[in-house]
């Protein structure tokens, strides 16, 4: 079975060199500015997220969580921190799930807009279920690129797609 550094590494080499992504590994949001006790419903001051990537298209940030099981509610505190959200975890593990169990975790994730991403032993990417777009609030989205930024610097515009003028 895939480890969550293999997955993470999959999933950032697709982002970059296919999808042409930013990508960051394990990004650290603290609440400097941002009040992440509230946006969570948990006393962390700080996240740390798995993988962010940021789309060069459309500047959309998207948050990836890495789990060797499937298991919604993780990946879940991160939704107000970013556009799309996904758990990504070992195909396996997916399915080997009873169907209910399997059934409660889609079911919740659709419900909630986080998408599901899974691979093979062979380091061939599913896409389960499509993120959602989260209604990010503008002073996070700001926060958060500047936390980007200051860790890589973003070479393309920020602004989103959505946002755009003609």
């Amino acid at each position: 079975m895939l480890s969550e550094k293999q997955i993470l590494d999959n999933l950032d080499h697709i982002l970059v060199e296919k999808l042409k992504f930013q990508t960051y590994l394990e990004l650290q949001l603290n609440d400097l500015h941002i009040e992440i006790q509230n946006l969570t419903h948990t006393n962390q001051k700080q996240i740390r997220i798995d993988l962010a990537g940021i789309n060069q298209l459309d500047a959309s940030i998207h948050f990836f969580e890495a789990e060797t099981q499937l298991q919604i509610s993780h990946p879940s505190i991160y939704r107000s921190f970013c556009d799309y959200c996904y758990l990504v975890c070992p195909d396996k593990q997916f399915d080997i799930l009873d169907s209910v169990t399997k059934e409660q975790q889609i079911s919740w994730a659709e419900k909630i807009g986080i998408g599901i991403i899974t691979f093979s032993n062979n380091n061939e990417m599913r896409v389960r279920i499509q993120a959602k777009r989260q209604e990010m609030h503008s002073l996070i989205r700001k926060e958060v690129l500047r936390m980007m930024n200051d860790r890589y610097k973003i070479r393309f515009s920020t602004i989103p797609l959505w946002e755009r003028t003609r």
